[in-house]
């Protein structure tokens, strides 16, 4: 069998390219899909990613082979699934769809323009909203999502962009079309260049961004050395060659579920902690090297995040106790060692 299968697929032009990658994903990705498919924007394609699923995704496909480009590959991860989608990606505009979400029916409309009428912008990502299938809703919820950055620093997005603009302003301008946005005339978009925020603390929502394909000659793809990260990464690379654009209007509807793999709520639950802490920091870490004049001009700042980043790792390690009688030593050991790295840093003080 190759690595790779593709179903049949119109090989035409479009403006926006959707990817959905998906691994076992059988009771929500047919979801996901209609999702898109009842967008108020026609000049799209969707690409499923089906990323080695054994549950029967592959049948519950099949009705929409003649929507929806279907490309197969053995099971690799999210960031190759999607490194995947976007090498056959045709569209100058790429966005993401999780298999267990949804978009809101505007949201490919909105962004497109915004990246149509604005050619020095090259990602514009959004607000979002999340529910359980449990009754669970919260329309705006990226300051809860992002709760670290936005209520312990204190950051809004009058701190994070150099400029804004009312959303009514752009529709009477005849930026924006009219449709769908009446619920939040007084809602704004903004932009600037976010990038050195950005490395200090997660601000951007990646699911629901949606950029130029053509940065993808700077940037590269997505590279799965970096975890539960590999999209905040990628999206920080997007940041560091191109100005963005926020918009403070919900246009993604994230899912929580017990099958989710970031939660942190099930048996392996501490792993998965420290697992996201070390990720993040790895990331940090790995930008920080690029640019060695920026490292001496920040030193202490750089120098306090990382110790903060250090015992991220440490607290969950610290009190892990759910894994073998080696592990449950093992941690502790590595634990200091990250302490350690906190005191290098010149921020010792103890964990309360």
């Amino acid at each position: 069998m190759p690595e790779v299968t593709e179903s049949p697929a119109r090989h035409t032009p479009m403006k926006v390219s959707v990817l959905i990658p998906t691994h076992n994903r059988r009771q929500y990705v047919v979801d996901a899909i209609q999702s898109v498919i009842a967008q108020d924007y026609a000049d799209l394609e969707i690409i499923v990613v089906d990323d080695g699923s054994t549950d029967g995704t592959e049948e519950a496909l099949a009705p929409y082979l003649s929507r929806v480009r279907v490309i197969r590959t053995r099971n690799q991860g999210p960031a190759l699934a999607r490194n995947v989608g976007m090498e056959a990606a045709r569209g100058d505009y790429v966005a993401f769809l999780d298999s267990d979400d949804l978009y809101y029916p505007f949201k490919i409309r909105l962004q497109a323009q915004l990246l149509d009428y604005y050619p020095d912008v090259g990602m514009v990502y959004s607000e979002f909203s999340a529910f359980s299938d449990d009754g669970f809703w919260n329309e705006l919820h990226l300051k809860k999502y992002h709760e670290s950055a936005y209520r312990r620093d204190g950051l809004d997005h009058e701190r994070l962009f150099a400029e804004r603009k009312l959303l009514h302003e752009l529709r009477s301008s005849r930026v924006l079309d009219d449709a769908g946005l009446e619920r939040w005339p007084e809602s704004e978009v903004h932009f600037g260049n976010i990038y050195e925020a950005y490395l200090f603390n997660t601000v951007v929502f990646t699911n629901s961004m949606m950029f130029r394909r053509s940065l993808l000659k700077k940037t590269g793809l997505q590279h799965k050395t970096f975890g539960m990260f590999h999209d905040l990464e990628f999206a920080l690379r997007i940041c560091r060659h191109a100005k963005v654009a926020f918009v403070d209007v919900p246009t993604y509807k994230l899912r929580y579920h017990s099958g989710q793999i970031s939660t942190t709520q099930k048996l392996h639950g501490g792993k998965v902690a420290i697992k996201i802490q070390r990720d993040l920091l790895r990331v940090t870490k790995h930008h920080l090297r690029l640019d060695p004049e920026f490292y001496s001009s920040n030193r202490d700042r750089i120098h306090r995040h990382l110790a903060r980043l250090c015992r991220a790792v440490a607290i969950p390690m610290l009190s892990y106790d759910q894994g073998t009688a080696h592990e449950s030593a093992h941690y502790p050991l590595r634990a200091r060692r990250y302490l350690s790295k906190c005191r290098e840093y010149g921020q010792g003080e103890p964990i309360l």
